[in-house]
């Protein structure tokens, strides 16, 4: 009897140990998984975070682009429309002239633009080109711009006054790489401030 209850409480005993193990190997297997599972969990926003950046970049690749592209048409269709005078001829020539270091229109230039807008109201198929030009004082770049602002101060006029439209107007600067004549004097300086105004209009068939 006594040897009876020894063995159950023998099989008892390994039961137990047995059921303790795999409890210890369940709570160690369980602790192995959720490790990594928070590794992935953390690998998956990581990737998530990068996915994000990169598309974030992608975007601004895309607007970028996109800007790019619209002002790329917008110079291929003022190309296009500029093309469609290749067969005008200068029909004549004027100049108005500025201050030192100054794109401001005094009042016989403007006089002079009055004539150039009443003619272009009166003639739809006239065009211009306006050439700004500067002396040769201060940097290259610097007259680049005012050679510009100058020009631009002429078409501002014609288009403010009498509304002409402004695809009918071109013009670039010169800057001070196209001097009328020699610049060392006072009145050479002056002569080279300037804003050449070429009226052109069909070519005679």
């Amino acid at each position: 009897m006594l040897m009876k209850q020894n063995v159950i409480l023998l099989i008892g005993t390994v039961c137990l140990i047995s059921f303790l193990g795999w409890g210890c190997a369940s709570k160690s297997y369980v602790k192995k998984q959720r490790q990594e599972l928070d590794y992935q969990d953390q690998a998956n926003k990581a990737q998530i975070d990068e996915l994000k950046s990169k598309l974030s970049t992608t975007d601004a690749k895309v607007d970028i682009a996109t800007k790019t592209a619209q002002e790329a048409l917008k110079k291929a269709e003022e190309a296009a429309g500029y093309s469609g005078y290749a067969l005008y001829s200068a029909l004549g020539e004027r100049e108005v002239n500025f201050d030192f270091d100054s794109y401001q229109l005094g009042k016989i230039d403007k006089d002079i633009l009055d004539e150039i807008g009443t003619a272009m109201q009166q003639h739809p198929e006239l065009i211009l080109e306006i050439e700004g030009h500067t002396d040769n004082v201060g940097s290259d770049d610097y007259n680049l711009t005012l050679g510009q602002k100058r020009a631009e101060s002429v078409k501002r006029y014609l288009a403010d006054k009498y509304g002409i439209a402004l695809h009918r107007m071109f013009y670039i600067s010169f800057g001070k790489t196209k001097p009328k004549e020699l610049a060392d004097t006072r009145t050479g300086q002056a002569a080279q401030r300037r804003a050449v105004l070429r009226l052109l209009g069909p070519k005679a068939e």
